[in-house]
């Protein structure tokens, strides 16, 4: 039987040989090929990166705009605080012409004074849902509740994003005389140390503090803005209001 016997050595001799091929790729696998350092060494361990744990990890955004939150939040620290103690800066006059060079009339919407991609709600409300300093420039709180569609009344000055260069405008010209009316300077008082009432509608206005906040222009900025309901002392009426039968109200 010398082929089965010859057979038999073939297979052990294949297998050995897989044993040692294995055990020295596991060897060299393992080995440490890098320079060992000395018990003397200096190691600068402000060089090496910590690993995070999983918890960590769960915790920590991460990805585009993961820094997101804390840009934010490092603007919001630049905005007066709500108890600081308020400087009347400049003139009401200078105020309101500010404000009227964003506006057709008063109570017009502000138009934006910069470019926008029109991308989505969420980018508006990223500044101006609460209104914060970027730039040197404010970016006000706006003045109504969250809506969805931003561009739908205040236009972009400087454009909405790409357009169709092909597109040519309008030529037609239309007839307009509507005039509206000039931002109120200040409102009236019932005595000389009552509360002043509101000069202006409250329609889409309700968050008073966009405009007499602490992100407010200097000269109409409320000097006790931690108060938060200010329809309580401060009074609309009905003319400004337009409200049916106003004209019927004079002499009350």
């Amino acid at each position: 039987m010398p082929d089965e016997k010859d057979a038999t050595n073939e297979q052990w001799f294949l297998l050995w040989m897989a044993i040692v091929v294995a055990a020295v790729v596991f060897l060299v696998a393992t080995a440490d090929g890098g320079a060992k350092a000395d018990a003397g060494d200096d190691i600068d361990g402000s060089s090496v990166d910590v690993a995070m744990s999983y918890l960590q990890l769960r915790q920590s955004p991460r990805g585009q705009g993961s820094g997101w939150a804390e840009g934010m939040a490092a603007l919001e620290e630049k905005k007066p605080h709500i108890l600081d103690e308020v400087v009347f800066e400049g003139t009401r006059a200078d105020a309101l012409s500010a404000r009227q060079d964003t506006r057709a009339f008063d109570g017009a919407p502000p138009v934006i004074p910069h470019a926008i991609r029109q991308g989505a709600v969420a980018e508006c409300l990223s500044c101006h849902d609460g209104g914060t300093l970027f730039g040197g420039r404010t970016a006000p709180q706006m003045s109504h509740r969250e809506l969805t569609s931003c561009t739908q009344c205040h236009v972009a000055v400087e454009g909405t994003g790409p357009v169709d260069d092909d597109l040519e405008a309008d030529p037609r010209e239309v007839t307009n005389s509507f005039v509206g009316m000039l931002s109120p300077e200040r409102g009236p008082r019932a005595s000389t140390i009552a509360p002043p009432q509101v000069p202006h509608s409250g329609f889409m206005r309700e968050r008073c503090d966009s405009c007499h906040g602490v992100n407010g222009k200097d000269a109409i900025r409320s000097s006790h803005p931690w108060r938060q309901s200010c329809s309580q002392c401060h009074t609309t009426f009905a003319d400004v209001e337009r409200r049916p039968g106003s004209d019927q109200l004079d002499g009350w």
